[in-house]
């Protein structure tokens, strides 16, 4: 994951204040228990994405949204691995430091901040680890080259610590980005108001449009009135908008109707 402000990999974290968690937005957690530990403990980990999906996909820069919980009192690190086998930590982070989080109560990554996905596209593995007595603190884990050997080496340095844990496994598929796209809703006050989008024709007003990246020129045309014009430029902080058509008639007209004035001489 890579963020704006910190630098992870896989996906694009980009940090923005956004409102923190209410009780009732979660979905719904799916246990996978794709990691057991062989000693007898009653800690358990869940990890799970807002996607109902067992491995939901997002697209480059849609948002995700995680959550975990875990069924004791435990300290709790998630590890991110892309499809090239990079391994960051995303969690604690310096917008969410306090790893140590309380039975039986769900939490959120992102809280307080955005998560948005990006590239590299293919599948990407997060690993949840749950430790009772102390946190995980290995930063030579970064090294590794997949999933597979963080878990073993994992596993390997909490057996020798005496450590009680518990692992979840969560996989999301990474897809390329959807070409954005804005919607403009155009009116007018005048009835029978022709409307070009780039130079050809898209029909008579109300419209509503579908307006990929770039630039785009909005043209109203309507006989006996002056020609409207409204530049568009779309990128990736557009969002929705209208247009409302106010046309002025040209000199010499009523209503739209031209006036002729003849001085007839005999």
């Amino acid at each position: 994951m890579k963020r704006r402000n910190l630098v992870f990999s896989v996906l694009v974290l980009a940090f923005v204040l956004v409102g923190l968690l209410s009780a009732g937005i979660c979905a719904s957690p799916q246990t996978k228990s794709l990691i057991i530990n062989p000693n007898k403990t009653d800690l358990e980990a869940r990890l799970w994405a807002d996607k109902p999906e067992t491995r939901p996909s997002y697209h480059v820069m849609e948002e995700v949204q995680l959550y975990f919980e875990v069924t004791e009192n435990a300290f709790v690190t998630i590890f991110d691995v892309d499809s090239g086998g990079k391994i960051t930590r995303l969690f604690p982070n310096q917008h969410q430091p306090n790893d140590f989080a309380r039975r039986n109560r769900i939490y959120r990554v992102p809280d307080g901040y955005e998560l948005l996905a990006g590239p590299p596209t293919g599948e990407e593995t997060l690993l949840l680890v749950a430790t009772r007595n102390a946190a995980v603190d290995y930063p030579e884990l970064l090294r590794e080259t997949s999933v597979e050997r963080l878990i073993s080496r994992l596993r390997r340095r909490l057996a020798l610590s005496g450590e009680e844990w518990a692992m979840d496994v969560f996989t999301l598929r990474i897809l390329p980005e959807q070409t954005r796209q804005i919607r403009v809703d155009v009116n007018s006050t005048l009835s029978s108001v022709s409307l070009y989008v780039d130079g050809a024709y898209a029909g008579t007003l109300p419209q509503r449009l579908n307006l990929a990246p770039g630039e785009h020129q909005l043209v109203a045309l309507k006989s006996g009135y002056k020609v409207a014009v409204r530049d568009i430029f779309v990128d990736q902080y557009s969002t929705n908008t209208s247009w409302t058509v106010r046309m002025e008639p040209l000199k010499g007209t009523s209503e739209g109707h031209i006036r002729f004035d003849f001085d007839i001489k005999l």
